[in-house]
């Protein structure tokens, strides 16, 4: 598993910060789950909080959950809540139900084994109360593995620059899977430092994703499709 998320959880923060849009990515989600009616939500994938402070502070009733300590750490400094719980996807057991349930982030794609996926879906339709709504992106296999272009992001935060250098390579073990190697260039006064990461991700084709939640009591009511990524919005089936 990637180290992005442990022993670089700090740099992912200071990073990601500049890389996502979050007032979009929440607007988003905040228009699907009004429209259905949902208060009472989990953020499977909540990562550093930065999500979880829009939903708390726009009123709705939030708890987050991340395989990652050390990510709920800094998401619990900045949110100023305990609305936090360490967890894996793959085996869920909240005391509770909920209108919603969201993985933000595709985090999705750190699961890249059938078995995995199924367990995840198993346990999200228990945490769900009736007729309740699993919100999910996936990256899409068709546009995936279509090119795999090495790629550079380059971010200034405070007194500090990133870059980033990605490189992308089929694996095809367990899926549509590919590795994903980063190398990370941190420049702060006059000094450097670098880190090297490898993880594995998944990307699905829209048939897939669509027998999975089958096999699992969903019944999809929307695809919404997005760069080299889709969404999908579904419900629980009694």
């Amino acid at each position: 598993m990637t180290q992005l998320y442990s022993t670089l959880a700090n740099l992912y923060h200071e990073m990601y910060q500049h890389i996502f849009d979050y007032d979009k990515e929440y607007a988003f989600y905040d228009g699907i789950l009004k429209q259905n009616h949902c208060h009472k939500i989990a953020e499977i994938g909540c990562g550093t909080g930065m999500l979880a402070s829009r939903f708390i502070k726009n009123g709705y009733d939030y708890l987050g959950l991340d395989l990652f300590d050390e990510m709920l750490a800094i998401a619990r400094s900045e949110v100023k809540s305990d609305c936090f719980v360490q967890g894996d996807m793959r085996h869920l057991s909240f005391q509770q139900q909920f209108d919603a349930v969201l993985i933000t982030g595709r985090s999705i794609a750190y699961v890249t084994d059938n078995r995995g996926i199924l367990d995840t879906l198993a346990g999200i339709h228990d945490s769900l109360k009736d007729k309740g709504l699993f919100v999910f992106g996936v990256f899409d296999a068709d546009r995936i593995f279509d090119t795999f272009n090495d790629f550079e992001q380059n971010i200034e935060h405070h007194n500090k620059k990133i870059k980033r250098i990605s490189h992308l390579e089929k694996n095809l073990e367990t899926g549509w899977t590919y590795d994903w190697h980063a190398k990370y260039i941190v420049e702060q006064d006059g000094k450097f430092s670098e880190f090297d990461d490898m993880t594995t991700l998944r990307a699905f084709t829209k048939d897939e994703i669509r027998l999975f939640l089958k096999l699992t009591d969903f019944r999809i009511k929307e695809i919404l499709d997005g760069d080299r990524a889709f969404t999908l919005i579904s419900e629980k089936l009694n």
